[in-house]
């Protein structure tokens, strides 16, 4: 429901420009990932809830949105989870991830902690390093999971 203007996101050359809720079902589906549910943000915001595995969870939300409703378009997506309250001690794991995890950004939220990965999608990008871009987040979430 929240995918933008009916208006294929593929630029030429097959490149995707924007969040498009068809091809990122079909690049999670194609991971192997299932899909909980699409909805759009209290700001207005497309994204859809994914899951990777037991325990393994995540949100795709369009990001740098302009326009409202079916004529929105968001020109990049935020791959993002945060993890609650926990014994574990979030100051090193934020410290040692942000260091030796280059693709994570790991940051305080509230008592946890939130991981994120922002795609830039100006000038478009190919369906196999959206994918690759997503399943490096998987992998990189499953290794904080285990610090955790």
């Amino acid at each position: 429901p929240a995918s933008g203007p009916s208006s294929s996101a593929a630029a030429p050359g097959g490149l995707i420009t924007r969040y498009d809720e068809a091809t990122l079902k079909k690049v999670v589906a194609d991971l192997g990932y299932s899909l909980v549910d699409t909805d759009v943000s209290s700001t207005g915001k497309p994204f859809m809830s994914v899951e990777a595995g037991d325990e393994v969870a995540f949100r795709i939300m369009g990001e740098s949105c302009v326009g409202e409703g079916k004529e929105q378009i968001c020109q990049g997506i935020q791959l993002s989870t945060q993890f609650g309250e926990t014994a574990a001690d979030l100051d090193v794991i934020i410290e040692q991830g942000n260091r030796t995890l280059r693709p994570a950004k790991l940051f305080r939220v509230d008592s946890g902690m939130a991981y994120e990965r922002y795609l830039i999608m100006d000038g478009g990008i190919t369906t196999e390093n959206l994918s690759t871009n997503i399943s490096v987040f998987v992998e990189v979430l499953q290794i904080v999971l285990e610090r955790l």
